[in-house]
């Protein structure tokens, strides 16, 4: 039984203006986005998870409409992870329900092909002072699932969110570019229980890749500005019964 799927990450528009003051616009990520969906719809995955910042300025509404439009081009469903640019480092209930009514869940869970796909909003464990008890809320939401997972025999359970675990050691310290340590030590150990196949994540507009115990943890660069020594890109997933591939494509 075999499969493929697209994980895009931060095409988050306004990215590059934001770096280049002498740029005005959103014409650079307009330009990688529509590649990566004219690239995406050659491969004709099954779907893609694109795992947060879709937009720079969460209060640009019309950012909202193109991003829309511009994933409603794709020819398979397509799912969001919420990222920090999307509800803010420190984001409040307000930020949350504005992510909700314009792009749907914030955290979900489906099935496809005996494999489960988690997708979680890890803004509010990078930081949860203004939302009180949705940390907590992610996390049961999560050990819930691979409960079920377990129970369903899924061959593989994979995960989604902005934020990366850690860089390149579980005990390193906190920052903005990884979840606290407090979450990290909960989201580990449920990877190591339920035997999680791969942790796919965004956010350093960079690849890292990197194993924790039987989990491979898979940070992608952007369709935006890259920050890392690959260029802007996508990354093919192939699953083929207990085993997957990934390749990253640069658009």
């Amino acid at each position: 039984m075999s499969y493929k799927f697209i994980q895009m990450s931060d095409p988050q528009l306004g990215f590059y203006a934001s770096r280049h003051p002498e740029t005005e616009g959103i014409d650079f990520e307009i330009k990688n986005l529509s590649k990566a969906i004219e690239i995406t719809n050659k491969i004709s995955p099954d779907f893609v998870i694109t795992t947060g910042d879709l937009m720079q300025d969460r209060l640009a509404s019309n950012h909202v409409d193109i991003i829309k439009k511009m994933y409603s081009d794709l020819n398979c469903k397509y799912y969001f992870a919420p990222g920090n640019a999307d509800l803010t480092n420190n984001p409040e209930f307000d930020d949350i329900e504005r992510y909700k009514k314009r792009f749907g869940l914030d955290h979900q869970s489906f099935y496809h092909m005996n494999s489960q796909f988690i997708i979680l909003n890890s803004c509010v464990l990078q930081d949860w002072s203004k939302v009180s008890g949705e940390d907590s809320k992610q996390i049961k939401f999560l050990e819930y699932q691979l409960q079920n997972s377990k129970k369903n025999k899924s061959l593989h359970k994979f995960i989604f969110m902005h934020h990366p675990l850690f860089g390149t050691n579980p005990e390193e310290e906190d920052g903005h570019m990884v979840l606290p340590k407090v979450q990290r030590k909960l989201i580990l150990n449920l990877l190591d229980l339920y035997k999680v196949s791969a942790v796919f994540t965004g956010h350093w507009h960079a690849n890292n890749i990197l194993n924790y115990k039987n989990t491979q943890l898979i940070t992608s660069g952007p369709i935006t500005f890259s920050l890392g020594e690959d260029p802007p890109g996508i990354r093919l997933i192939e699953v083929d019964g207990d085993k997957f591939t990934h390749e990253y494509i640069e658009l």
